[in-house]
């Protein structure tokens, strides 16, 4: 008998407090449908399940709700039972890509004698110093950490202490299975309810500060008056959604500008897109940007560090935040110019840098997981 075939995978929990809409659940759910079989990736909910959490568990999926944090105050209890999970569960390397999963997931683990991965979704800034203190303790704990760039891994051994022989780098991560050129856009439209024939305008943001969706609103609004005749659609939700909706009625656009809330899947949003557009203030490594370019759609940007990392900084479509009227003129020029909007496809697909597939994470992810639970 084929002594592989008798060799249990190797079994590896990623730990969240819940699974929201976002990059580092979605990253999840892709690995669990891409790792190699000699490895199984088991979502742990330490809160409650959320919207990525149900999908998971309504696909029949392996993943687990155990309420150990049922607050923001650290339950120590909560840990050491963690900690019993895992082991009762055969758990063999834990996985945390959050602040708070990092807490929970890494203590639990070095308790349980179990390997800890800290992954650093975001790129480095300044913390308040409790967590600087915090992350610097659990940095020893850790068997190893994860980043999304080297500029980021010098970041982090330098804020945490940790020794850079256990700090790798992993670039954010598309499923380009999903994420891909539409084959019939105007017939995808049409499914979508949306204008089949428009000019589509969107994003994929989080409707919080960081996001900077008044910035979005004005650049339509003056779009508009500029003579665009198209859509703006934003997918997203968060705490600032009345506000923002108050302020697009304020700027006329109710009849021009869709807010959405979360989409899932989302690539078919994306894949609708004529034009993709974010003017955060601050972003890691957008996940958002990444799609669009799997999608094969331009990208116009904030001049900021994660964008300039994800799209390279001569990237035609970037714009500085600190003149207004750059990014609507941007949006301006791709409507009227079909050669502008065809140099930003070129530049993203012959210079910006090059987009990870999800499948290429799991490689380097199983490697790493089967190095780590090494006797």
């Amino acid at each position: 008998m084929n002594a592989d075939a008798e060799t249990p995978p190797l079994r590896a929990a990623h730990i969240f407090l819940s699974m929201p809409v976002g990059g580092a659940e979605d990253l999840t759910v892709g690995l669990m449908s891409q790792m190699p079989p000699s490895i199984s990736v088991i979502p742990i909910c330490l809160r409650q399940l959320g919207p990525v959490g149900e999908e998971v568990r309504k696909t029949g999926r392996e993943i687990h709700h155990l309420p150990v944090a049922p607050t923001k105050r650290l339950n120590l209890p909560g840990i050491l039972r963690l900690s019993r999970w895992l082991r009762e569960h055969r758990i063999r390397v834990v996985h945390t890509q959050v602040y708070h999963a990092h807490v929970y997931g890494v203590l639990a683990a070095w308790r349980a004698g179990i390997p800890a991965i800290i992954h650093h979704q975001k790129t480095y800034r300044d913390l308040k110093w409790r967590r600087t203190v915090i992350m610097r303790w659990l940095t020893r704990l850790a068997a190893a950490q994860i980043t999304l760039s080297e500029k980021s891994r010098a970041d982090i051994c330098a804020a945490f202490k940790a020794r850079p022989e256990e700090v790798f780098v992993l670039p954010n991560a598309v499923d380009t299975s999903r994420f891909r050129p539409a084959g019939d856009r105007a017939a995808l439209r049409m499914g979508l309810g949306l204008p089949p024939h428009a000019f589509l305008v969107g994003t994929v943001a989080s409707l919080t500060h960081p996001k900077n969706h008044a910035a979005n609103l004005a650049m339509w609004a003056a779009a508009r008056q500029s003579g665009v005749d198209g859509c703006f659609v934003l997918c997203g939700e968060g705490p600032l959604r009345d506000e923002l909706a108050r302020l697009r009625d304020s700027l006329g656009l109710q009849d021009s500008c869709q807010f959405l809330g979360n989409r899932r899947p989302v690539h078919p949003w994306m894949q609708a897109l004529d034009l993709f557009v974010l003017c955060s203030t601050w972003e890691g490594q957008p996940l958002a940007i990444l799609q669009a370019m799997a999608c094969q759609i331009p990208v116009i940007a904030s001049r900021i560090e994660g964008n300039v990392a994800a799209l390279g900084a001569d990237h035609p479509g970037l714009f500085s935040l600190e003149d207004p009227a750059e990014f609507p003129n941007r949006v301006l020029r791709c409507y009227k110019d079909p050669s502008f909007r065809q140099a930003i496809l070129d530049y993203q697909q012959h210079r910006s840098p090059k987009v990870m597939s999800v499948g290429e994470a799991a490689v380097f992810l199983s490697r790493l997981y089967h190095q780590l639970a090494s006797p």
